[in-house]
């Protein structure tokens, strides 16, 4: 083969390999895939802000209830960059294999909801009494989340998470920083990703009133 041509054939080639984590959905990464993921959480730059944006989507706010304003969705690939882009040293590409190992391959979706002021803390309160009361149980004021409904769905099938949990927003209301306020929560919703296929998929999340937000992601276009 002439040099020109086998030249251009092995940029072709590894411009295919370096892609090929960033162009579908996969599980099961390999260690190259791992590793390229690991690096491009380490640049904190442009690049890795806008990779991530790619699986975020943010809302305008609403004329009323609860502000959704963000809902994500990250595959196995995305974690390990997200996860490497929130530290800045001392987390090594050998740790970021490690905990992919650990956490397995997951999806995950997270969920932002913030008060407003015709969704209010003591409108989070109620929420949680009613509900820890149907369900017989005793929730706090940060259970309020209990009170929505979260969906995620492909091709008329919606899995269920097997593991949920949330952080709570806090504001403080103090010069001092000694007083804070229940704002809000992020909800975590981890699901099995070798369940799910590349293709489109939704995230729904309804409110207590019935008020419904949508996510779309093409995990087909989606590393």
């Amino acid at each position: 083969m002439p040099a020109r041509p086998r030249l251009f054939l092995s940029i072709t080639t590894s411009t295919l390999m370096l892609c090929q984590p960033l162009c579908a959905f996969q599980t099961t990464l390999s260690d190259t895939a791992v590793r390229e993921a690991y690096f491009l959480g380490q640049r904190h730059d442009q690049k890795t802000s806008d990779f991530l944006k790619l699986y975020a989507h943010a809302f305008p706010l609403p004329e009323k209830g609860p502000y959704i304003s963000e809902i994500h969705l990250l595959s196995p690939y995305a974690q390990v960059v997200s996860n490497s882009s929130q530290h800045s040293t001392g987390y090594s590409a050998q740790q970021a294999a490690a905990d992919y190992r650990s956490r397995g391959d997951t999806l995950l979706v997270k969920v932002r909801i913030e008060f407003t002021p015709t969704y209010t803390y003591q409108d989070a309160v109620q929420a949680a009494a009613d509900t820890g009361r149907d369900l017989h149980r005793h929730f706090y004021p940060e259970d309020f989340w209990q009170a929505f409904r979260f969906t995620l769905s492909q091709n008329g099938q919606s899995p269920e998470p097997r593991d949920v949990r949330s952080d709570p927003i806090y504001a403080t209301s103090s010069p001092t920083g000694a007083t804070s306020t229940l704002r809000g929560a992020v909800v975590w919703l981890e699901f099995d990703a070798t369940a799910m296929e590349s293709q489109p998929a939704q995230v729904e999340v309804i409110t207590p009133a019935g008020q419904s937000v949508l996510a779309k992601f093409d995990l087909g276009k989606l590393g």
